[in-house]
């Protein structure tokens, strides 16, 4: 069998190539003349000496550090919101937008089929807008859609569940089981201080922390900060394994619970208990995490708390001073 060399190839190849060039050229002049007034499909740019054709996917890729216009059609899994590119559909999410919200992002990641998009500006605010009652909503990535009034979130969540029967359980929508499958969501009568236990243990928990970086949101980064308060307890800031947003109190957990943790935030980085937050980076250093877990006396119904610190050594005389401090509460029933 005879073989044809490389450089051989290159040159019988090379004359239908550039015949072909210059009928997709010819084309494209055409298509363009033909519907000036509307978009091309076709980009082309030619030089002294080649043609270059370039034929866009029908999807819109964009680049990253692109930035661009954007309106959020409806919320997606944990708070994003669902972004779409209004000629071709290409999708984009975005952290902190709500449905209807007119905004400015930029691209900062792609992944497969979408891309994520960090918010720059809002142009126009979203249809159900409500002031959020925690202050920490700005900052803290645990509660992502208290300025969406409450029912916005009902029916978003009800939305979720209706595209996952639909999408993962392959239920058809005039199928007669769906009816009796998909019932109306029922809203809860209590929306804050509703969760019984804050702290380490599962991703669907809040966690406590102690960190030797603090996060400072945008609006404090002009307060100059001394020593003792580049220390924090509280939440870990989205994003950030090391940095910690501190927590005065968190509308999720008891009122009880927050007593306790206002306590603690007064004294624990007082000089003279010798208390120090765990530096990830160094491991050096004492308190570690918080725990609280609230419960009820099945008989009185009267709150209790357990109040449990997680610490790098057993100590358990440096914490002698904040256990007196927490005993004058009296929904303070045990102290690990």
């Amino acid at each position: 069998m005879s073989t044809i060399s490389s450089c051989t190839f290159r040159r019988i190849s090379s004359r239908p190539l550039l015949q072909k060039v210059r009928t997709y050229s010819a084309f494209a002049s055409l298509s363009i003349e033909k519907n000036n007034s509307e978009e091309p499909q076709t980009s082309i740019t030619t030089t002294a000496s080649t043609t270059t054709i370039i034929t866009p996917s029908s999807s819109f890729f964009p680049k990253r550090g692109q930035i661009i216009e954007l309106v959020c059609e409806s919320l997606a899994f944990k708070g994003k919101g669902l972004c779409k590119v209004t000629d071709t559909g290409y999708v984009l999410m975005c952290d902190r937008v709500l449905p209807g919200e007119r905004f400015l992002g930029r691209v900062t990641r792609k992944k497969g089929n979408y891309a994520e998009v960090q918010k720059i500006k809002t142009i126009s605010p979203h249809l159900e807008y409500v002031s959020a009652p925690c202050e920490y909503a700005s900052a803290c990535g645990g509660c992502k859609t208290q300025n969406l009034l409450y029912g916005a979130q009902v029916r978003a969540k009800e939305q979720q569940v209706h595209d996952l029967i639909m999408h993962v359980g392959k239920f058809p929508i005039k199928d007669p089981d769906f009816a009796t499958l998909m019932k109306p969501i029922v809203p809860c009568d209590i929306q804050f201080h509703y969760r019984n236990k804050v702290g380490i243990g599962s991703v669907h928990l809040m966690e406590f922390s102690f960190g030797t970086q603090r996060w400072v949101p945008r609006d404090e980064l002009h307060v100059e900060q001394d020593d003792g308060k580049s220390f924090a307890l509280g939440l870990h800031a989205p994003g950030f394994f090391d940095k910690v947003l501190n927590v005065d109190k968190c509308l999720l957990q008891s009122e009880a619970a927050n007593k306790v943790l206002a306590v603690i935030q007064d004294c624990w980085r007082d000089p003279e208990l010798g208390l120090s937050p765990y530096d990830v980076h160094t491991h050096v250093g004492f308190l570690k995490h918080l725990m609280l877990r609230s419960g009820r006396d099945v008989k009185t119904g009267v709150v209790e708390l357990m109040v449990n610190f997680v610490t790098s050594s057993y100590k358990p005389e440096l914490l002698e001073p904040l256990v007196r401090k927490m005993s004058s509460i009296p929904e303070v029933v045990c102290i690990f």
